[in-house]
């Protein structure tokens, strides 16, 4: 798999793991004081960026980035 293909699905991973850490201290510093949509804000970025990255994948398959290898 090319480095060019390699690097935007890394990103994006750490990315996603990043928003998730977010997401869970927003969810342990707010007690309702605050903005309450923050947690539901961070949770559907993440989810957003694993879309992109599942589409990201799903492409490098079609046109051949991605080898399948047989289990």
């Amino acid at each position: 798999m090319a480095m060019t293909f390699k690097l935007p699905a890394l990103i994006l991973a750490a990315l996603i793991v990043f928003v998730l850490a977010e997401a869970l201290y927003f969810l342990s510093k707010d007690h309702g004081d605050k903005d309450k949509t923050r947690v539901a804000r961070a949770l559907s970025v993440r989810v957003s960026l694993a879309l992109i990255l599942f589409l990201l994948l799903i492409t490098g398959a079609f046109f051949g980035f991605i080898h399948p290898h047989g289990i």
